[in-house]
């Protein structure tokens, strides 16, 4: 790998970061995948309204993504470190700087070629202490876990962030400290469990994490990503976008075989509206008063969301299956946001224009799910998705498809706010059941779920404000990155 050029410093305003000697300065690392990277930037947000200086380390090609981000906090308490992306072996030249423009092959490999910014940013860290502007803590992604051995080097603490709740990243590095052995595609369906976690989860071998589940002994790649996580366990805490009201139980021991660490809770932490809209690919593609007029004309509680998030596009007969569904539905009003790449069927907009509308390109999704008239959200169950519906007291279909949305689809199904509908990437459910699910999740039978989703909503709520178990933690946090030395 090759190394990436020096790399440059963007404060905002005119004054330099004010991490000054003696004076907390936080080192902030996101993975650049907008799930990953989005609630990152709210963590690091509050940081710096709480008086901590933050940098965030970004490649070019994402720094659009910060502009929100630098214009929300004080003057002078945040800015950028600008690297170069480094080119690899592992990967095609201009294959993009974010995951939302690879292909799924690429992956793994594109966490692994991250890993060549370590240098550069250890060099600009060590440039920082010369200047009085010391380092003293690094908070970085899941995914960037070599960024510990980079803390240590500083002699500085080092914080794990997990864009998800304390589930995944305990089922996660169990998987990768204990090396379960692999199956064969005929034993996909055989269980692992997870003893050392708070009720003994299990799963299918299918739904586990790809990251791990593709993982080939003594491969360069799947190496190195086992480092990465070993390195993560060796942080002075961790951080969960997540509420106790939630996943308390995981949180409190998040971590089998590691109960000295602590796990700080502070989410949900896409509460600032205009930031996840701004941050989330600029201007939405119709505007929120024109959704919000349109819901207008219908119940409370009586449409359905339907998105499946920023990476995965429907294939053809998995989008026919939808239109199909939400055609049967009869009854159900829609909103559906279709991403590049999914295909509606011909004819299903005139055939449901009466009570569906269909939305290419962003949307302003935390708008319509707090739009009244929103009682559900069919969704792939990605976590800040999840934490979307919870905040906004609606109740989710389930169709988890990969990643953490498994381990995310388990936590909401024990929480009572969920339906399953589907499960799989490559799944194409039958159109006349998912018809039904819907239709039953609108009618009598979805009102006990959507009773619990509003009182979770309430929960939420209460976890941020002062005096609530997620504002709590996050004090706590700060407290412990303004000791560190």
């Amino acid at each position: 790998m090759d190394t990436p050029s020096a790399p440059q410093n963007h404060a905002t305003g005119s004054r330099a970061c004010n991490g000054g000697e003696g004076n907390p300065h936080v080192l902030v690392v996101p993975y650049p995948a907008h799930g990953h990277m989005l609630p990152l930037l709210d963590l690091a947000a509050l940081l710096a309204a709480r008086g901590l200086a933050v940098t965030v380390a970004i490649t070019a090609g994402n720094a659009p993504l910060l502009q929100s981000l630098l214009a929300s906090c004080p003057s002078g308490s945040a800015r950028t470190v600008t690297l170069r992306f480094p080119t690899s072996p592992l990967l095609p030249a201009g294959c993009g700087e974010n995951t939302k423009d690879l292909p799924a092959h690429l992956f793994r490999p594109f966490i692994v070629s991250l890993a060549a910014l370590r240098a550069p940013l250890l060099a600009w860290c060590k440039a920082q202490a010369q200047s009085r502007h010391r380092v003293t803590a690094v908070v970085s992604g899941l995914f960037t876990g070599w960024t510990q051995p980079l803390a240590a080097e500083l002699g500085v603490p080092h914080v794990t962030f997990s864009p998800s709740n304390a589930l995944h990243p305990a089922v996660s590095h169990s998987l990768w400290r204990h090396l379960p052995s692999g199956r064969r595609p005929e034993d996909a369906d055989e269980p692992v469990t997870f003893p050392n976690i708070p009720g003994s989860p299990s799963f299918p071998w299918r739904q586990l994490s790809w990251l791990f589940t593709r993982r080939v002994p003594g491969d360069e790649v799947s190496e190195a990503i086992r480092q990465f996580f070993l390195w993560n366990l060796g942080s002075a805490c961790f951080v969960v976008n997540s509420f106790a009201a939630l996943d308390g139980a995981y949180v409190e021991r998040a971590l089998p075989d590691l109960a000295s660490k602590r796990v700080f809770a502070v989410g949900p932490l896409s509460d600032a509206v205009s930031l996840c809209r701004d941050r989330r690919g600029g201007k939405p593609v119709v505007p929120a008063a024109s959704v919000a007029a349109w819901l207008d004309a219908f119940p409370d509680g009586s449409a359905v969301y339907v998105s499946f998030g920023t990476q995965h596009a429907l294939s053809t007969p998995q989008a026919a299956c939808v239109a199909d569904a939400l055609r049967g539905s009869s009854a159900v009003a829609f909103v559906w946001v279709v991403r590049s790449g999914t295909a509606v069927p011909e004819g299903f907009e005139a055939a449901t224009a009466s009570r569906g509308v269909v939305i290419r390109g962003w949307a302003p999704q935390v708008e319509i799910l707090r739009h009244r008239a929103v009682g559900w959200f069919l969704t792939h169950c990605g976590w800040n998705s999840v934490l979307e519906a919870a905040a906004a007291g609606v109740a989710l279909l389930a169709w988890p498809m990969g990643a953490d949305q498994f381990t995310n689809a388990w936590l909401i199904a024990a929480a009572g706010v969920a339906m399953p509908v589907a499960e799989g990437a490559e799944a194409v459910p039958d159109a006349g059941q998912m018809a039904n699910a819907i239709a039953a999740a609108v009618g009598e039978e979805g009102k006990p779920v959507r009773k619990r989703a509003a009182e979770l909503s309430k929960k939420a709520v209460a976890a941020v404000a002062e005096g609530g178990s997620s504002h709590g933690d996050l004090e706590d946090l700060v407290r412990m990155l303004r000791k560190v030395d």
